[in-house]
Order: C-alpha cells, then sequence, then structure tokens
C-alpha cells in the first residue's frame, strides 16, 4: 500500500521529462560543474581569509607609520629606538648582547 503511494508521486512528479531534467541539471550543477557549490564555498571562505589578513596588515601599516611619525618629531626616541633594535653605541661605550635560551 505504502509501495504504491510511492510510485504514484514518483510517477507524477519524476515522470515529467522536465522536471527530471531540472534534477540532474542541478544535481551537475551543485557537484561536478567547474563553479560547482564546493567550490564556490572554498573560494568565499578565501576571499574572507584575504579580507581578514588585509585588515591585520592595515593595522600593522598603521602602528608602523606612528612609529615612523613618532621617531621622526623626538629625537630622544629616534636614540631610544636605535639603541634597542639596531644596538648603536657611543664612542666611550661598550655594548653587550645577551640573548636568552627559549
Amino acid at each position: 500500500m505504502l509501495w504504491n503511494k510511492i510510485k504514484i508521486i514518483l510517477k507524477r512528479y519524476l515522470g515529467s521529462k522536465y522536471v527530471l531534467t531540472m534534477i540532474v541539471f542541478g544535481a551537475w550543477l551543485i557537484f561536478f560543474d567547474n563553479a560547482n557549490l564546493i567550490s564556490c564555498i572554498n573560494d568565499l571562505n578565501d576571499v574572507r581569509s584575504k579580507k581578514n589578513q588585509k585588515r591585520h596588515y592595515q593595522k600593522e601599516i598603521e602602528k608602523i607609520k606612528e612609529n615612523i611619525k613618532e621617531l621622526s618629531e623626538n629625537d630622544e626616541s629616534l636614540e631610544k629606538y636605535a639603541r634597542e633594535n639596531l644596538y648603536f653605541k657611543n664612542d666611550d661605550e661598550d655594548v653587550y648582547i645577551i640573548e636568552e635560551d627559549e
């Protein structure tokens, strides 16, 4: 009895060649085409990650611009930066670099 109802439903909806063609076409687009659903989702995830990277690098650029502005305006901060990062020294000073083991 249930099987007969299933047969009737299948004949009514899938018996039409247009509906069957649309189902096959939809399956082709979702799974087998070059621009299938899976590759579109992966592309969207890639775009999202690239946008996050862009935001991160824009923040880093802003920090670097602030540091450049500070270093160009203040001679004391320029000297501090040169001593700490570039190991500059005065003629009467010695610089010892102590590296810590990790």
